[in-house]
């Protein structure tokens, strides 16, 4: 064969070559893509609920949760509607009914509980055996959501649904830095790992399992036989120990804040009150206190004591609902763990901000 012809056959041949691999490699990335998202991978890999979160480029809002979507995350269902927002899944209509908005982070969204046991149902309830009018609560609580990041939803999305009364649950690690998405697909505090929209963490699980595959791998084979697992370490109180010494920094923070964050959550505040008064909108800051708090003799109560200036200070009506926990201490326990009330925590949250919204103007 002539030089002038062999070469173009083997640049042929080799463009041949390289289409084969990119389609195999194509199909291969499309069937695991599907196979990933099907069988919810992801999140059986890491415990994460990956599927929830949709990463932003808003710097007030990094992420939000995933639009029409029904999953499972910590064991429970969880269906997320249209307007970003956890629901039911059976919500009837109810012409004319008082919208009532409840921004929050994990407790407001129900961690670890069935839609039916969350604050956000039970307030519905609550409302509607007091009024004997029709209402409907709708649940924006988001995992990890700040202060600030609560503020940029209700101007993002909240404002736009007209709420008659807005509730916000307020955890006392609100001041704290909002988490962002990371490149593992997962939420992280660490801010200079944040991906964008169009990152392949953000857009496809597949992406994201072969990442964590290679992080286990690697990960075993670095690492020394594990040892027989024991049990979390409790304290007398029933609260793993790490969760304890989370709420000492927590509390040592709100006896002395000394950077940004706490500026960032009093301005914050003050959004949620200007947005709402300036619309007629009743706004009420229901205040969660700690586990550690409840059913204890001398309970560290500079969070409240602090808060409550602010509430002062800024002109909002704010519920400290560490009284009516410790009222119904004898009932432990009230939390799933030093921060997360239970299906009777959230029943307790529910009765105390139904009786304070009704007095508000309809």
């Amino acid at each position: 064969m002539p030089a002038s012809t062999a070469r173009p056959n083997r640049l042929r041949r080799t463009g041949q070559i390289l289409a084969v691999i990119l389609l195999a490699g194509g199909l291969f990335f499309a069937l695991g893509e599907v196979l990933a998202r099907s069988l919810n991978l992801v999140d059986r890999l890491n415990g994460f609920p990956r599927q929830l979160y949709e990463t932003t480029d808003d710097d007030a809002l990094p992420y939000v949760l995933h639009a029409s979507l029904d999953t499972t995350a910590r064991g429970e269902r969880v269906i997320i509607d249209e307007n970003r927002m956890r629901v039911s899944g059976t919500e009837a209509a109810k012409p004319n009914a008082r919208r009532i908005l409840v921004l929050g982070d994990s407790v407001a969204f129900g961690y670890r509980l069935p839609f039916d046991a969350t604050l956000g149902a039970k307030l519905e309830t609550e409302m509607e055996t007091r009024s004997g009018k029709p209402h409907h609560v709708l649940n924006a609580g988001v995992e990890g959501y700040n202060t600030q990041n609560q503020l940029a939803w209700l101007r993002t999305y909240g404002l736009a649904f007209e709420p008659d009364a807005v509730v916000v649950v307020f955890n006392l690690n609100d001041y704290d830095y909002g988490p962002v998405m990371g490149p593992n697909g997962v939420l992280t505090t660490n801010r200079s790992e944040r991906v964008s929209t169009w990152s392949l963490a953000n857009l496809s699980d597949f992406y994201v399992l072969l990442r964590w595959l290679a992080k286990l791998g690697s990960s075993r084979l670095l690492a020394p036989a594990p040892e027989p697992s024991e049990a979390p370490v409790e304290d007398e109180q029933g609260f793993l120990k790490f969760d304890r010494f989370i709420s000492i920094l927590r509390k040592r923070y709100y006896e002395k804040p000394d950077d940004e964050r706490w500026e960032q959550m009093v301005e914050a505040l003050g959004g949620l009150r200007d947005e709402t008064a300036g619309r007629d909108i009743p706004l009420l800051i229901a205040i969660l206190p700690d586990g550690d708090q409840i059913g204890v003799s001398e309970p560290n109560l500079i969070p409240q004591e602090r808060l409550a200036q602010i509430c002062d200070q800024e002109r909002l009506d704010c519920l400290d609902l560490r009284p009516l926990f410790d009222a119904h201490a004898d009932e432990r326990p009230l939390f799933l763990d030093i921060m997360h009330p239970n299906a009777k925590g959230h029943t307790i949250v529910a009765g105390a901000v139904a009786d304070r919204l009704a007095g508000a103007p309809e």
